[in-house]
């Protein structure tokens, strides 16, 4: 049972995309389109991860994770 979960949370390829005040943490994106201080474009599974703001900054946490700090408006889907 326990190796199972193991397994499923390694092989997870699920978008993941977690919202606090100051942040959002993107888990599983594919592709880092565009970066600027007012907006991020990531791809996943070949659609778009729009997320608009003011005074964007990226953070690379681990591989196809990255959390994003910033004024931050929109993410759009």
């Amino acid at each position: 049972m326990m190796i199972k979960k193991l397994v499923n949370y390694i092989k997870n390829d699920e978008l993941k995309i977690i919202c606090t005040n100051i942040s959002v943490n993107i888990i599983n994106y594919d592709v880092i389109m565009d970066v600027e201080d007012t907006y991020v474009r990531l791809l996943h599974n070949n659609k778009q991860l729009l997320i608009k703001g003011n005074n964007l900054k990226l953070n690379k946490l681990l591989d196809r994770e990255i959390l994003i700090t910033g004024n931050i408006n929109k993410i759009e889907l």
